[in-house]
């Protein structure tokens, strides 16, 4: 099985590995659980000199005041807006049932992503009762219109269990959709998939393409996990500086999984010039991101030989 650390007998901090599924909401980890697509509030339009200050409470009220006029005309990007701004409490008071209740009026009036956050609302038992089977629907509806979000959140689902039997094979099927659409977290689940074979045949080659393409959009877990790829030698030609590489670049994203590994190259020379210190330093900062087992490495690291 594909390892979420640095799996050989050099490296005793690894994690096993295990296809994720979790909706929402995930702690740091050599492995960050895949997230459900939610809706993301958009930045103001506007020029900004480099030093202003973040929006203020006057400004987003003011937004949101605007798309609630707008939604009341009918507006469904108002309405959508509006739910995003409850749902974040963005110049409203935070709102479950009132974000619930306008992504509602957007989705009805065909806005993807209010389909998908009202999916969401109903997968989590947010401002409405908690309804899977619901929530699979909207993300289905979603995803048959092309919503990469959508099949991704129908993957998840599928491959949760929830509201429905575990499919893993349908759960890889909405992963390649959403991949193909885009969703770079879901390039990274259907590489899981492939590295494991859960739902799909195993294929080690595949995995690494889908990984290196999760990685190339912007998915840190997607360059942690090729990176152990290339220190290992599976589904890609062993290539040491390589991992470094993507271990590094995972780090710097903020991904306690791609510091530790980091910190393991630099403790055992691996790919780098043997730095005792530098490890010290990364495991401290995975540690600081809240990641036991680079707390773990930081402490036997400190320790007076």
């Amino acid at each position: 099985m594909l390892r979420s650390g640095i799996e050989t007998r050099r490296h005793p901090w690894a994690l096993g590995l295990t296809l994720a599924v979790m909706l929402l909401g995930t702690r740091s980890s050599a492995l960050e659980a895949p997230k459900a697509e939610a809706p993301k509030a958009e930045a103001p339009k506007k020029e900004a000199p480099k030093q202003e200050a973040p929006m203020g409470k006057e400004e987003l009220a003011r937004i949101a005041g605007l798309n609630e006029k707008n939604c009341t005309k009918g507006d469904q990007e108002g309405c959508y807006k509006l739910g995003v701004a409850y749902a974040q409490g963005l110049g409203v008071t935070k709102d479950a049932a009132r974000s619930t209740s306008f992504f509602k009026k957007a989705c009805d009036k065909g806005h993807l992503d209010a389909c998908n956050g009202l999916g969401i609302a109903y997968a989590q038992g947010m401002g409405v009762k908690q309804d899977p089977k619901q929530a699979l629907a909207l993300f289905e509806k979603t995803c048959n219109a092309k919503s990469a979000k959508g099949c991704f959140n129908a993957g998840l689902t599928y491959a949760r269990g929830s509201g429905v039997p575990q499919d893993l094979a349908r759960a890889a099927t909405f992963y390649e959709k959403a991949c193909t659409g885009g969703a770079a977290t879901a390039c990274f689940s259907l590489g899981l998939a492939y590295a494991d074979g859960n739902g799909v045949a195993k294929n080690p080659e595949r995995a690494a393409k889908l990984l290196t393409q999760a990685c190339d959009a912007g998915d840190m877990n997607g360059c942690n996990i090729l990176g152990h790829s290339y220190m290992s030698g599976i589904g890609v030609k062993e290539d040491m500086k390589r991992a470094v590489g993507l271990f590094e670049k995972a780090c710097d994203a903020g991904l306690a999984g791609g510091c530790l590994n980091l910190g393991l190259a630099y403790q055992h020379g691996d790919g780098v010039e043997l730095n005792p210190e530098r490890a010290k330093a990364l495991f401290k900062k995975g540690c600081d991101l809240g990641f036991g087992p680079a707390c773990d490495a930081h402490k036997d690291a400190s320790k007076t030989p």
